[in-house]
């Protein structure tokens, strides 16, 4: 008998300090000013696409609405629906701010990839905008790839997402691949 209650006191005083530790962490784990600036993105908005499949081409043109909710007071969910030329098109996006890397991150999957993206970028308040870089594998190829992201907060109710591909051959000089522009329903 003895032994058993040894094993309950010490599985006891695990559970004690595993309680203890998570609630001194989210104690710690408090929402910054860029995680309620994320807050700014809930809500539906309706969006006007324009998709370049290469430079110095025209653009396919297209209709969206991106639903964006918050998880907890970190997170943004984010749901993108549109049509492209008659082919229904769905992406997912989970965005939030690092306080450690001082730096807003982020995955997406869509219905056109097999591949998850990463992202990671910084905000400049001057200028309102945030740019991030994309990392993850062109659905065509399955080679590595890069891009570039850059949202302009316009007002509280607009906004334009730009997304650029690397130059070949030219490190440093992007082609627009992408342009959405954005308004918050009522």
């Amino acid at each position: 008998m003895t032994r058993t209650i040894t094993k309950f006191s010490t599985a006891s005083v695990m559970v004690a300090l595993a309680f203890s530790t998570s609630q001194a962490v989210l104690a710690q784990s408090r929402p910054t000013a860029e995680h309620r600036a994320l807050a700014s993105e809930v809500g539906v908005w309706d969006a006007e696409s324009k998709f370049w499949m290469a430079p110095e081409t025209d653009p396919l043109e297209s209709k969206a609405v991106e639903t964006n909710t918050m998880l907890g007071e970190f997170w943004i969910n984010s749901q993108y629906k549109s049509d492209l030329g008659g082919v229904p098109f769905e992406g997912h996006g989970q965005f939030g701010y690092d306080p450690v890397a001082k730096k807003f991150v982020g995955t997406w999957i869509d219905t056109m990839s097999p591949f998850l993206s990463t992202m990671e970028g910084a905000m400049d308040e001057a200028h309102k905008t945030l740019t991030v870089f994309s990392k993850g594998r062109d659905p065509q190829t399955g080679e590595e790839n890069v891009s570039k992201m850059v949202t302009t907060y316009v007002d509280d109710n607009h906004k334009k997402f730009e997304m650029f591909g690397p130059v070949e051959g030219k490190e440093g000089h992007w082609w627009k691949m992408m342009e959405v522009n954005y308004t918050r329903r009522k």
